[in-house]
């Protein structure tokens, strides 16, 4: 049976979290690994909730269809844990990242899902500091690198640069390798 490892990530457009996606599942297959990263929309405009998918394998995925039985699920907004049944297919002893600030027992009462393991990261915050805009998705992603370990965060900085760098500008570029550094700083010894 084939080992694959799966992300579902609760977000609202506009927050960056397809493009998240996208570097990790870039960052993944430089590092030789097979990857796919697709989101889901509902109405398509900035602010509707929408989800994004992830796979990472050592062999090629052959699955062509949403994740819903995440090892992982990322709640970008946390505005959508009264919204949404986030949890919903969670593996038992899943991970959860909710970008906030609250205490991990608030977030946990909020989820309905026993069996879990709750981080948060205020990436929100780390974001407003480094681009005074709410597009918390590079800090998240440190966050899901270092619980995970999936790929590198050297890979992963890498994968921003190639990305960001002609686009945005060198400067730009290097607050998203620093929002990034920033969440994989994320505390994991609860």
């Amino acid at each position: 049976m084939q080992n694959i490892y799966q992300i579902r990530i609760h977000s609202r457009g506009g927050q960056g979290a397809k493009t998240a996606a996208q570097i990790l599942a870039e960052a993944a297959i430089a590092g030789g690994k097979f990857a796919q990263a697709f989101s889901e929309y509902g109405p398509e405009r900035s602010g509707a909730p929408m989800k994004t998918f992830f796979r990472i394998s050592d062999q090629p995925i052959n699955l062509h269809c949403d994740v819903e039985a995440p090892d992982l699920i990322l709640v970008v907004d946390p505005s959508l844990l009264g919204e949404v049944f986030v949890t919903d297919g969670l593996v038992d002893n899943g991970i959860v990242i909710v970008n906030c600030g609250h205490n991990l027992e608030e977030i946990k009462k909020k989820l309905k899902k026993e069996n879990c393991q709750v981080y948060n990261l205020d990436g929100t915050k780390i974001a407003m500091e480094l681009f005074g805009k709410d597009i918390p998705n590079m800090p998240m992603l440190g966050a899901i690198v270092k619980i995970t370990g999936l790929i590198s965060c050297e890979q992963l900085v890498e994968s921003v640069r190639k990305k960001f760098e002609r686009k945005l500008g060198k400067e730009l570029t290097e607050k998203n390798v620093e929002a990034l550094k920033r969440g994989y700083k994320i505390e994991i010894g609860n």
